[in-house]
């Protein structure tokens, strides 16, 4: 559409905008920079329907010549545009706090493209630069949020996390790289982040985050004394989401959930402003092996990335009070394989109880009675099982919390004594339980049959003779024996390998590969 736009005026600061219809399409009249005014034409070609707020114009307004603030209210079929002064602070949650809070020449710069925003400006990046935020797991959802939260100038970041960066992590925990595998991952991510943006400061908890370190850490904060402004979840497991959920909760803090799995990720915020917590959406954990974990379902590299970003805006728009649009009662859902997001409402539970102590998190996602745990007591069987299965990871820490459950008679079988058995003419049928997937990577070269153990058959094994049972680290194996029996398998045919085909490559064949 074309149209003779009339001067503005020369009073310099004069900054009206004047409507002017033109087939049924309004435009905007201000005098600002050619480019900006073609881009705004282009936009204004499209005709306003009512409810629709135009974005153009309030991302160009800093090109009038007082600098105003210009805001278009939803389009109603007047002629008029709402004009008003830019404010030199908005609703910032830490701005009372910033006073004594300054930037550096070199912060300005290097912050310029926030310090321009009108919803970020000076008081903005002055509240980022003051805030801190602690991250749980420097994983695929803690590295590219730790990495976001660092380039935008948070001030003071806390990371929790008890494992090393191995291989197997570099297909999506972006924060770490190839020459620092081996490397714990707290100091891993702290030299990254150095690199980022030297004006953060770090926290490194190189510890497990249980029922005995969790309010400890919380209460600590960056500084003795001031909690954390905002908690991210990078976990990814029931147990350490329950803990975070009702750690916050006693606390009072915010936190920042996310879980993903295959092509799918999920994200809300919780306990903000009397907000829903992670227990309006999961009163109780699903039943133990209902839910695949990463490790056998698998996940798109990317997906973590996609929502660690969205994790990072959360807790940004905390930081700068920007509450409207928060994801607080609200659970948003991509879909990457489809390419779409949707969102499910929350609201809080009216019977829900409070939460007033931490409990034994690993029993309760278990299915067993919930204990309550001795926060003064230095270790217990929860936090020995989770440092034990090397932290939060999958397959590994289900293995070391099901080893303490009754085996119903099927007899388990390590390594060394499967094949010393083989070895001296030991002939029994070899079944996989794990996905066929998985056992194109990696198997055992006598296997006979590939039967998930979610799915396993009485079919699937001959009806006599003794089996070898193997997953990748002896977890599913457990389960698919115990369903064999509750179809009525003889318990003592079963054999499950210990440790899977994992503890194979580390015992008996180290050229497998590991995954």
């Amino acid at each position: 559409a074309s149209s003779s736009l009339a001067p503005c005026s020369e009073n310099p600061d004069d900054t009206s905008v004047t409507i002017v219809e033109r087939s049924a399409s309004p435009y905007i009249q201000m005098e600002m920079p050619s480019f900006v005014r073609a881009v705004l034409l282009l936009a204004a070609s499209v005709p306003l329907s009512p409810g629709f707020t135009p974005l153009v114009p309030s991302s160009v307004s800093r090109y009038s010549r007082s600098t105003p603030s210009l805001t278009l209210a939803p389009f109603d079929g007047s002629n008029s545009i709402h004009h008003s002064p830019c404010k030199s602070s908005t609703s910032i949650s830490l701005a009372s706090e910033n006073n004594e809070v300054e930037l550096s020449n070199s912060e300005i710069a290097r912050y310029s493209r926030h310090l321009v925003l009108s919803d970020v400006a000076m008081a903005g990046q002055k509240a980022l630069k003051n805030a801190s935020v602690l991250i749980i797991g420097a994983g695929g959802l803690g590295s590219p949020c730790l990495m976001y939260l660092a380039a935008a100038g948070v001030g003071q970041i806390g990371i929790v996390d008890a494992d090393t960066v191995d291989e197997s992590n570099l297909q999506r925990q972006i924060i770490h790289g190839t020459s620092t595998v081996g490397m714990s991952k707290c100091l891993s991510a702290q030299t990254r982040i150095e690199d980022i943006n030297p004006n953060v400061n770090v926290r490194l908890y190189e510890e497990e985050f249980t029922s005995e370190t969790a309010l400890r850490i919380l209460r600590d904060g960056f500084d003795d004394g001031r909690p954390w402004d905002v908690v991210v979840d990078g976990s990814d497991n029931f147990p350490t989401k329950y803990l975070i959920n009702d750690a916050c909760d006693i606390v009072g803090l915010p936190w920042v959930y996310s879980a993903i799995l295959a092509f799918e990720g999920q994200l809300s915020t919780f306990n903000y402003m009397g907000g829903p917590t992670y227990r309006d959406m999961m009163p109780t954990p699903p039943p133990p092996g209902d839910v695949p974990s990463c490790a056998e379902g698998g996940v798109l590299g990317v997906l973590p990335g996609a929502m660690g970003c969205l994790q990072a805006t959360e807790v940004m728009k905390i930081i700068l009070g920007k509450d409207a649009g928060l994801l607080r009662g609200r659970i948003l859902v991509y879909d990457a394989l489809d390419m779409k997001f949707s969102e499910v409402g929350l609201k809080k539970l009216d019977d829900r109880e409070e939460v007033h102590e931490l409990i034994d998190y690993q029993g309760f996602c278990a299915g067993h009675t919930a204990k309550k745990v001795d926060e003064d007591k230095s270790k217990t069987d929860d936090a020995s099982v989770t440092a034990e299965a090397g932290g939060r990871t999958m397959d590994e820490a289900e293995a070391a919390v099901a080893s303490e459950s009754p085996e119903p008679g099927f007899h388990s079988i390590c390594p060394d004594e499967a094949l010393d058995k083989l070895s001296n003419g030991w002939s029994p049928w070899v079944l996989d339980v794990r996905l066929q997937t998985e056992n194109d990577i990696v198997a055992l070269p006598f296997t006979d049959q590939v039967a998930p153990h979610r799915t396993v058959q009485v079919h699937d094994i001959p009806k006599t003779g003794e089996v070898l049972v193997y997953c990748k680290a002896g977890v599913r194996g457990k389960k698919a024996c115990n369903r064999l029996i509750e179809l009525g398998v003889e318990p003592d045919r079963l054999y499950n390998l210990d440790g899977g085909i994992m503890r194979w490559q580390t015992d008996v064949d180290p050229s497998m590969p590991r995954y």
